[in-house]
């Protein structure tokens, strides 16, 4: 009778989840290299570019206040960062201070700022995610003929996507996701370490995977400079 493969002994185990701690461990030195200096640069934009705005200009006010608190809170983020996500928020804040900053300044030199860019919700590092091209009548009638393709199609849709990731599901591929490693209390009973994709991570132990690393959340500075984005830690 034949035997299944044998499951791997604690030496296989260890070995493994020794490699993981050190992919996890290129990842992370790697982007935490990236976010300081997204981090820098913002900063120096945000000195070169100050403003001194009366009360009465609301709008311009707004954006450029919470400009400032984005930064600040990327700059907590980066001196905390425990995973990915945490390194990869403080570049989404840090980038999303500039962009506030020129909304500021457009809005006090009597200008309509632009909408704020939509992020690619795989990978917040993508950039911004792309809009579907509006689909013809043919279009939609051979989209109908074949439902795989469809059936694609609403997945792609589903989230935000930057071009690559959307033209990846298209073709029935996996997204080029962001990784994080999954925390030892949201492991299988004996489990070892593992790379799970970041919205994969439960949200009582990361409250990045509900806002794209803080990507879809006006709120994020905020929870971040009062110590709400610090959750339970392997």
């Amino acid at each position: 009778m034949e035997q299944g493969p044998r499951p791997p002994g604690r030496r296989e185990s260890k070995q493994a989840g020794e490699m993981v701690l050190r992919e996890w461990q290129v990842l992370r030195d790697r982007l935490a290299e990236i976010a300081a200096e997204r981090v820098t640069a913002a900063g120096d934009i945000l000195r070169a570019a100050e403003l001194q705005l009366p009360p009465e200009e609301i709008g311009a006010r707004r954006n450029y206040l919470w400009a400032l608190e984005a930064y600040d809170a990327a700059g907590r983020l980066l001196d905390e960062a425990a995973d990915l996500p945490d390194l990869t928020a403080a570049v989404v804040l840090a980038e999303q201070a500039v962009e506030r900053l020129a909304a500021a300044h457009t809005a006090h030199a009597g200008g309509r700022p632009r909408p704020f860019a939509v992020r690619c919700f795989y990978n917040p590092l993508h950039g911004d995610a792309v809009r579907p091209a509006p689909k013809s009548s043919e279009a939609g009638r051979r989209s109908r003929r074949r439902p795989t393709v469809g059936a694609r199609e609403a997945a792609a849709e589903r989230r935000p996507a930057c071009a690559a990731c959307r033209n990846a599901i298209l073709a029935g591929q996996s997204p080029d996701v962001l990784p994080a490693l999954l925390p030892a209390g949201a492991r299988r009973r004996g489990g070892g370490p593992v790379l799970v994709p970041y919205y994969a991570v439960p949200q009582q132990w990361s409250p990045w995977p509900a806002t794209a690393c803080g990507a879809y959340d006006d709120g994020t500075p905020a929870l971040v400079l009062r110590g709400g984005h610090r959750r339970p830690r392997p």
